[in-house]
């Protein structure tokens, strides 16, 4: 009961807090400000002991991102209107890379009321959301909401912010390096300023190595739609106002190397004998898919009811001209049919077989992905061999045997995870789970030979009434399930807000072309040799992200002693 009511009062102050940097309404007199940095795989919690490290010192290549945390803290008495500014990094060369490129978020606490299921994690408060410090849609100042007038802003506004007494505030910082940026050292300054105090100034230590990730993500994936979200932001499906919002949401997608859905009004249009009239959206779909980087492309299953009866040859031809079409674009790489998700008894089978007859009927080499592991399930349910050509298992059903088969047959492998299934406790996706989970999957991708990942969907806020306060969120019993972005109308804008959690999936996308540039240079070999000494098994994995940061720092010299890219 004790522990229950200090959590209890430290959630009423942290709530008290959250509303100091909504209205900045507070006059405390400030005390001592303490300042310290820390990674990007980690979580800060509100009441975690102040860290050691003054200094950002990271490194990453040409067209990468690299986070850090900058976490400030009230010692004794309130700290106001509490705000951080960034200064260009520069190299002793004369070389420069602008202030715009270095982005700033305050983190958000969320209120996870209870752990997820099969987590032994304690509730209380988790920083996830990220809010910016200027609208990314045009790159002005982001309003607070005034509650004495009409006029919309932000309810939970960046800065400036107040930080109370025996709190953390932690800030997260983005660093971008352009693709035509030189290898070398660079510096810059983040200040951290507030009301009362003199500034603190934290040095910023950025290594440029001398490769470039390529623009077109290696790893292929689908994470989900955005539809469902539109009435958080009282958006009308197909009005212009919608569109805008899930173009927002594609392109937050493509920035983390996540491959963003092809949006509803950018499929073509289908005939009545099935063909496709692409004179309409051709020029907007070959920018959407030039300007993301689009690596993958969900092709429809149906045109018309009753695909596999009475519309079997339209429905034929619907399939056919789309694949024909993507083939003549250079699209048809990473085109395929998903269907029947997750078939769990015979009939599903049976279900699955039947689609993909009409898929392979209407061309080859189209290819049919299914969310099922390579093992069959149950032996008396027949196999799912020669019907599925992208296999997607949950992480913890992976089957090395099978899956060895099914690439030696030419087949792919997928992977995905879902809620907290499986044996032991694999590398699960859930808010109050350490955030390096999300950043690790892709290091067991690659140690399973695994080029694409699904998820869901980014967007589940349906089942709480403010996703911004508390969790768990799916069915009570997932945190963040689901949900890796925050509706940002609550940040003063129409357009998606990433998470924490969002962040680490782009740094495992990142790391994974590491390992890419690396084989193509060296073999596999010299990738697994690092790769085997973080991720051993879907249940077996190193703990300390600083043993995954020295790996990676190992890959990247390779890379570079290469002399290749």
């Amino acid at each position: 009961m004790g522990d229950r009511l200090i959590r209890g009062l430290k959630a009423a102050l942290m709530g008290i807090a959250v509303i100091g940097c909504i209205f900045g309404k507070a006059d405390w007199s400030c005390g001592e400000i303490k300042v310290w940095v820390t990674h990007g795989t980690t979580r800060v919690l509100p009441d975690d002991p102040p860290g050691q490290r003054r200094d950002a010192r990271i490194s990453a290549a040409r067209n990468e991102y690299e986070p850090f945390q900058i976490v400030v803290r009230a010692e004794g008495e309130t700290l106001e209107r509490v705000t951080l500014q960034a200064s260009s990094l520069k190299s002793a060369g004369g070389a420069t890379i602008g202030s715009q490129h270095i982005t700033l978020f305050r983190e958000h606490y969320v209120h996870v009321r209870r752990p997820s299921y099969r987590c032994t994690t304690s509730p209380g408060l988790y920083p996830d959301a990220l809010i910016p410090f200027l609208n990314p849609v045009d790159g002005a100042d982001l309003k607070p909401w005034n509650r004495g007038s009409n006029q919309d802003g932000a309810k939970y506004d960046a800065v400036p912010c107040t930080i109370y007494p025996g709190f953390n505030q932690p800030f997260w910082v983005d660093v971008f390096v352009p693709g035509d940026t030189p290898a070398g050292e660079y510096k810059a300054t983040i200040t951290v300023r507030t009301r009362r105090h003199e500034p603190v100034h934290v040095p910023l230590n950025l290594t440029v190595w001398d490769f470039t990730l390529p623009e077109t993500p290696t790893v292929k994936s689908h994470f989900g739609t955005f539809g469902r979200i539109l009435k958080w932001f009282d958006a009308k499906p197909g009005s212009e106002k919608a569109k805008a919002i899930e173009q927002r949401c594609c392109d937050m997608m493509a920035e983390h190397r996540i491959t963003p859905p092809v949006p509803s009004h950018l499929y073509p249009d289908v005939k009545q004998d099935g063909s496709i009239d692409t004179s309409k959206t051709h020029e907007p779909l070959k920018e959407h898919m030039a300007e993301l980087h689009v690596n993958a492309f969900q092709m429809r299953f149906r045109a018309f009811p009753d695909p596999l009866g009475a519309n079997r040859e339209k429905n034929k031809r619907f399939l056919s001209s789309t694949y024909s079409y993507l083939k003549e674009n250079g699209w048809a790489d990473g085109a395929y049919v998903y269907i029947l998700d997750e078939p769990n008894d015979a009939g599903a089978y049976e279900e699955v077989r039947r689609q993909a007859a009409l898929v392979h009927e209407a061309n080859p080499e189209i290819k049919v992905l299914c969310t099922e592991q390579t093992k069959t399930s149950n032996a008396s349910w027949g196999d799912l061999y020669g019907a599925v050509d992208i296999w997607v298992p949950l992480w913890p059903l992976h089957d090395e045997e099978t899956a060895a088969a099914r690439l030696a047959a030419g087949e792919m492998l997928w992977s995905y995870t879902a809620l907290c299934q499986g044996k032991g406790q694999p590398l699960w996706w859930q808010m109050d789970l350490p955030v390096l989970n999300y950043r690790i999957a892709l290091w067991a991708n690659y140690r399973y030979h695994i080029v694409g990942l699904l998820y869901w969907t980014t967007v589940f806020w349906e089942q709480v009434k403010d996703p911004w306060l508390d969790q768990p969120s799916f069915r009570l019993a997932y945190n963040g399930e689901g949900a890796l972005v925050y509706p940002g109308k609550d940040a003063g804008f129409e357009g998606p807000v990433a998470s924490i959690r969002l962040k680490n999936i782009r740094e495992g996308m990142e790391d994974y072309e590491y390992f890419s540039l690396l084989e193509k240079a060296a073999g596999r070999k010299a990738v697994e040799k690092e790769v085997l000494r973080i991720t051993r098994s879907w249940w077996e994995w190193e703990e300390h992200p600083e043993s995954l940061f020295a790996a990676r720092e190992s890959i990247a010299r390779q890379i570079i002693s290469s002399g290749s890219e």
